[in-house]
């Protein structure tokens, strides 16, 4: 049946006397004219970071300046000298030495995980995601895929380095590929530009005009877990922790589950 809003699985509820916690933090907060805070976020976390600011913003709580770039976008410019007050990444990114050296280990906390998808155009044939066999002739037959950039995207290395090597299929798929640099590739499935996408479920099931398949069959999937951290440069760590406090509610928990995160 194919998916058209995946709901995942619920995180755990956090306990009274922590989610106290978390309002008083957010209650205390600078709320000087003019403050806010600069978030680096990769962009499979849009959506669920989108649903949530309106939240966040009745607190009270300082104005949140949100830049919306590819992991692989946001290691290069972090390293660059890119300054930010939290960062939200792949959690494979904070093992790298550059990106450990810019951030607070401590304050380090799991937003959620994702996994890798297929849409079609709405309306468009079904291909069988069942199998590693019936995903090959899906993509062989089709006229056009898109998926990202590898040196941009977390899911766009992993197809273009795993699955499609699996699968023996990486040059010709590769030759009729329309590579991603960034957004909602989903979109062009939806104008008919490309046949098929492939990205994270989490910047699939945004998308008006096309039908969201489901997964990719579980040996060759590819789990994201995305983290937020205070980095070492940040112009007001209390407030930055506290916007992870609030990212990692209960509540907000429950929105990035209904815009495709899982529990890690």
């Amino acid at each position: 049946m194919p998916i058209t809003r995946r709901q995942a699985l619920l995180f755990p509820v956090l306990s009274v006397a922590h989610a106290a916690g978390i309002a008083a933090d957010a209650a205390t907060v600078s709320t000087a004219p003019g403050s806010e805070l600069v978030v680096f976020c990769a962009g499979a976390v849009r959506s669920a970071q989108s649903a949530v600011q309106a939240t966040w913003a009745a607190r009270g709580a300082p104005l949140l300046r949100i830049e919306y770039a590819t992991a692989g976008d946001w290691r290069r410019r972090l390293v660059a000298g890119e300054v930010a007050d939290v960062v939200i990444l792949p959690l494979e990114s904070f093992a790298l030495p550059a990106i450990a050296a810019v951030t607070d280990a401590a304050s380090r906390r799991d937003l959620g995980a994702v996994g890798i998808g297929i849409a079609v155009r709405s309306g468009a044939p079904l291909p069988d995601l069942s199998s590693e066999d019936s995903l090959k002739r899906a993509l062989l037959t089709a006229r056009s895929v898109t998926y990202m950039d590898p040196e941009r995207g977390t899911s766009g290395r992993h197809v273009d380095e795993v699955v499609l090597p699996k699968l023996a299929i990486r040059d010709a798929v590769r030759a009729k590929t329309v590579l991603g640099e960034g957004g909602m590739l989903a979109e062009r499935v939806a104008t008919g530009e490309v046949e098929i996408a492939i990205q994270q479920m989490t910047e699939l099931l945004p998308v008006t005009g096309v039908t969201v398949v489901g997964e990719l069959p579980a040996s060759l999937q590819k789990v994201t877990v995305y983290s937020a951290a205070v980095t070492r440069q940040a112009r007001s760590p209390e407030a930055a922790r506290a916007l992870i406090d609030f990212l990692t509610a209960d509540a907000q928990q429950q929105v990035f589950a209904a815009k495709g995160f899982r529990k890690p």
